[in-house]
């Protein structure tokens, strides 16, 4: 039967995600790690939460979230993961477990299932060809397993397609090139430099012109609690930004993204803020990084050229309920 989740469901939950989930590429998570990341989470909810069982045996879950605080949350449901045991993993019950958590999106009002970066429950996956680097969260589904296929086929689409990227750290070296683009965007006025409040103004107003409602909310906050955050000047007015810069507890160099607003671009301060992140990520002890790009983002080019590889493609799905 399907039911929602109970307390009682935690353990249970626990070792499916360490072994059926790992087999997707999940992270391995202690009790704790896996309470705080999903089962004690603010935006985790048993409304929302459905187990697979069979005569007292739970063989699989899906847990989704929605709320108004979220973005977009107010006409979308979020999917966050769907994990079954290898004999249950077919196609009627991850049809089943889907339909469940649709119902309950469908019964708060919500239009749209969907999986994508905004889902604010974070489930960490291993990232393919390390020695067990994570990157902290998944912006789909994984385009190599079969629960990508089988979403599409319950009506799901293909929105777009994100690219995973890694570089590791140990290997890379700012090329001697960006100093001297440096020197050649300060003779018109644009600098790279830590972002002072004392010194800098327009932060808010430049985060707010790129539309970007995670990083509204993340990089004025930063910026203003004192942690490192690089910023693109034109004179004293930011026009670009990066970090905030820190190394996660797995050793990831924090990356919450870059942005230029669009009246400053074409000047190059993109790729100068990228290659001073890498720069400073590795002095602050940072062992690698990790990030996603769509597949059509003319980012992801400045990202190749700084040593990153491609690691794994994501679909990100969207579905009208």
């Amino acid at each position: 039967m399907i039911r929602n989740y109970l307390p009682s469901d935690e353990e249970s939950l626990l070792a499916l995600w360490n072994t059926a989930g790992t087999a997707m590429g999940y992270a391995p998570l202690e009790a704790e790690q896996f309470r705080a990341l999903l089962t004690r989470h603010p935006n985790f909810s048993p409304e929302y939460t459905f187990v697979l069982e069979e005569t007292g045996r739970i063989l699989g879950f899906v847990n989704g979230c929605t709320g108004d605080d979220i973005p977009k949350g107010d006409v979308r449901g979020y999917v966050s993961c769907l994990i079954l045991l290898p004999e249950a993993d077919t196609p009627e019950n991850t049809a089943l477990l889907l339909s469940a958590l649709e119902e309950a999106f469908r019964a708060a009002g919500r239009q749209y299932s969907a999986v994508t970066f905004f889902n604010p429950i974070r489930l960490p996956w291993v990232i393919p060809g390390t020695p067990s680097h994570q990157h902290n969260n998944a912006p789909g589904v994984a385009v190599e397993l079969p629960l990508h296929d089988r979403m599409l086929a319950l009506g799901y689409r293909e929105t777009t397609r994100e690219c995973a990227m890694y570089l590791n750290l140990a290997d890379y070296e700012t090329p001697a090139w960006v100093a001297e683009k440096a020197e050649k965007m300060a003779s018109s006025g644009y600098t790279v430099a830590r972002y002072d409040p004392k010194m800098h103004t327009g932060l808010e107003e430049m985060v707010e012109a790129l539309g970007n409602a995670m990083w509204s909310a993340e990089i004025p906050a930063a910026g203003k609690s004192g942690m490192e955050l690089l910023v693109g000047l034109q004179g004293h007015t930011c026009a670009g930004f990066t970090g905030p810069i820190y190394p996660e507890p797995t050793g990831r160099g924090y990356f919450a993204g870059l942005g230029v607003a669009p009246q400053y671009e074409g000047h190059g301060m993109g790729t100068l803020l990228f290659y001073r992140l890498l720069q400073r990520e590795k002095e602050v002890g940072s062992q690698y990084m990790s990030l996603f790009t769509g597949e059509e983002n003319h980012a992801r080019f400045i990202y190749l050229g700084a040593g990153f590889r491609i690691v794994r493609t994501f679909g990100v799905l969207l579905k009208e309920l």
